[in-house]
């Protein structure tokens, strides 16, 4: 019989699989905003459902209400990320919006 030279109780790396922490979700979340926010359609990003139990899961970022944002921004701060950049990006997608509407 072959030796193995892993640990006994490590599992290979080929079957681990763990799903993104909060924090991790927190900057794939930012990072996705940001890039579609480059391409002009932040709105269309999907608030992930993994995030945080009071976060609005599932809802495109668009259609996010302020108080829904602040509570969003309130959760990154919790994460030990900067929060108010969720805010920046809202306000400014709600700007494009309404630059949107106007133009019609």
């Amino acid at each position: 019989m072959a030796e193995d030279s892993r640990p006994p109780n490590e599992v290979p790396r080929s079957i681990q699989r763990r799903s993104p922490d909060r924090v991790e979700t927190w900057d794939l979340f930012v990072d996705e905003l940001d890039r579609f926010g480059q391409a002009g359609s932040a709105a269309e990003v999907l608030t992930p459902s993994t995030l945080h139990p009071d976060a609005p899961s599932g809802k495109p970022f668009g259609d996010l209400s302020r108080v829904e944002i602040d509570n969003l921004a309130k959760i990154g701060s919790t994460l030990g990320r900067r929060g108010d950049i969720v805010k920046a990006l809202w306000e400014r997608t709600q700007q494009q919006r309404k630059q949107k509407k106007r133009a019609r």
